[in-house]
């Protein structure tokens, strides 16, 4: 990953993303100056079968742990959080400067 303008941030998200939206599995739209993610039916459907499999039970109960917590706040909170809580990993790199 890398310090970036809006946080820690890892180039491969691009791929990903693309690759996702590319296999129908999510939509990317775009309200203001924020990008909205959405799973669509066939993500949603594969995400509802790694739910289900045993190999991706921890997985599962950390991402709920996680939406529990931060799924209520706006990207800015979760960046103002990650630079409070990682200040010296984080907050005090140069844009573009590997997070170790």
């Amino acid at each position: 990953m890398v310090r970036f303008h809006y946080g820690p941030w890892d180039k491969r998200y691009y791929q990903v993303l693309a690759y996702l939206e590319g296999r129908e599995l999510v939509t990317v739209s775009k309200d203001g100056n924020a990008f909205l993610f959405s799973l669509t039916p066939k993500g949603a459907d594969l995400a509802d079968q790694f739910r289900k499999a045993t190999p991706f039970g921890d997985l599962v109960a950390q991402m709920r742990a996680v939406k529990k917590v931060l799924g209520a706040k706006s990207g800015s909170a979760i960046k103002a959080l990650i630079y409070k809580v990682f200040e010296k990993e984080v907050a005090d790199k140069a844009l573009g400067e590997a997070i170790g």
